[in-house]
């Protein structure tokens, strides 16, 4: 079985290393050579990957190409998918298995052509280890073609996994960042209603309350920032999504 992921940044990094520490023929194919994010703890694997010339080069039915393009966002939440289309076109009339791992508004994935659609829910310190070992294992299946191979040990390791349409797996994506946002946002602003935080002390007094209660999670810590690349271009892409069809969501919009 060979894996080609089409897309080297961030993600396709992550699931190319993954996958090859798992035992499986991984290439890849961009047309930058983008820097090695994972280099101090997986040089190694790096070695074991190799870059294609031509994305279809080794293309056979047993070949599974694993998209991980990424879109942009606009300031106003418009959600650009061009690249991620011209990448899908790139493997249109491939004999292999099209996987999507690309953040896509639900509404956008019918005019894109691709057998799975399976979102990631990476974060970037632990990308490579989530990847082959997923909390959430969502699949949105559009083929009647067979599941790769790899679909079956990620889900042995997956705390949880979920089944249903393309649309469905984009929702769970969307519901995923966006509950994160929300949580980031309440635990900063119910902690600067406690006191200004002025002083390290004070952000230790507030956190002292907010960790009582959250027990110092990750999305629900005193002072974590609203930042990165997902959760900022994520909300600002649904909440405009939802505006243009006339719901609006002052919640997440705040």
């Amino acid at each position: 079985m060979n894996i080609v992921v089409v897309g080297f940044g961030w993600v396709g990094q992550a699931n190319a290393l993954a996958l090859s520490k798992q035992g499986y023929q991984v290439s890849y194919f961009d047309p930058k050579e983008p820097p090695h994010h994972y280099e101090t703890e997986y040089a190694s694997v790096y070695t074991g990957l190799t870059r294609l010339a031509s994305v279809t080069e080794k293309d056979t039915h047993d070949t599974s190409y694993v998209i991980c393009v990424g879109d942009r966002v606009s300031d106003d939440g418009m959600q650009d998918i061009s690249l991620i289309e011209s990448a899908l076109a790139s493997v249109k009339n491939v004999r292999g298995t099209v996987i999507l791992r690309s953040t896509v508004l639900p509404h956008l994935l019918q005019n894109l052509s691709f057998d799975f659609y399976v979102p990631e829910f990476l974060h970037e310190k632990y990308a490579v280890a989530e990847c082959g070992a997923p909390h959430y294992f969502v699949i949105g299946k559009r083929t009647e073609k067979q599941e790769p191979l790899f679909f079956a040990q990620w889900e042995r390791l997956a705390y949880k996994t979920f089944r249903g349409t393309p649309e469905e797996a984009s929702h769970i994506k969307y519901l995923s960042n966006l509950w994160n946002s929300v949580r980031i946002a309440f635990v900063n602003e119910y902690g600067d209603a406690i006191r200004t935080p002025k002083t390290k002390e004070d952000v230790s007094g507030i956190e002292r309350v907010i960790d009582f209660m959250f027990d110092g999670k990750y999305y629900m810590r005193y002072g974590r920032s609203f930042g990165g690349h997902c959760l900022p271009k994520d909300t600002r892409a649904f909440v405009r999504a939802q505006k243009d069809k006339g719901n609006h969501m002052p919640l997440l919009a705040g």
